[in-house]
């Protein structure tokens, strides 16, 4: 049975997924839009039954975009970071219950790399720029544009997910090499 890659990017109000084969096949991507009124713990109730529709996929490994460690530049508050954190663990759990399967955080620049994605400094709109990328990477990754031709909102989350995928196939695949067999946490 061949095996799939879920790659996800968590966030409080979009999270990203992306399912991809040990060919690197891109074969299921979306986003899931949450409502910001809602408790976390609803938020995360609503993750794991969309989790459930993707389980159609036999799903090998689980990597998961590391949240935010650091304050970035004067948008990130202390309560923000820790909602993010504590959404994350929530989110990794639902995952680990439904699959045991622990997740594995990537750091997002790890997985750029592996992608080649390098984001130069003078590029103003750092998530356009990534989406782009990603699309030359897996041109069946495709997405609406606004009015002003600009990518949807929640684009960017799925294209990090694609990212996240990528790099989860690569260390698989890395694994097999230097080790004659496959990582498998199941």
């Amino acid at each position: 049975m061949k095996k799939y890659i879920l790659g996800l990017d968590i966030s409080t109000s979009v999270i990203g997924m992306a399912v991809m084969d040990l060919d690197k096949n891109l074969v299921h991507y979306r986003n899931l839009k949450m409502n910001s009124k809602d408790d976390l713990e609803v938020r995360c109730w609503e993750f794991k039954q969309e989790l459930l529709s993707i389980f159609e996929y036999d799903i090998d490994t689980v990597y998961v975009e590391q949240p935010a460690m650091m304050f970035g530049g004067g948008k990130t508050t202390a309560q923000t970071m820790s909602k993010l954190q504590r959404f994350n663990g929530m989110c990794c759990y639902a995952v680990y219950t439904l699959t045991f399967l622990v997740p594995r955080l990537v750091h997002a620049n790890s997985a750029r790399k592996k992608m080649n994605i390098s984001v130069p400094r003078n590029v103003k709109n750092k998530k356009t720029f990534i989406i782009n990328e990603v699309e030359k990477k897996y041109p069946n990754f495709t997405y609406e544009l606004t009015r002003f031709g600009n990518p949807k909102p929640g684009t960017d989350d799925i294209a990090d997910a694609i990212v996240i995928a990528h790099f989860g196939v690569c260390d698989i695949l890395e694994g097999e090499n230097a080790s004659g067999q496959g990582k498998n946490n199941k």
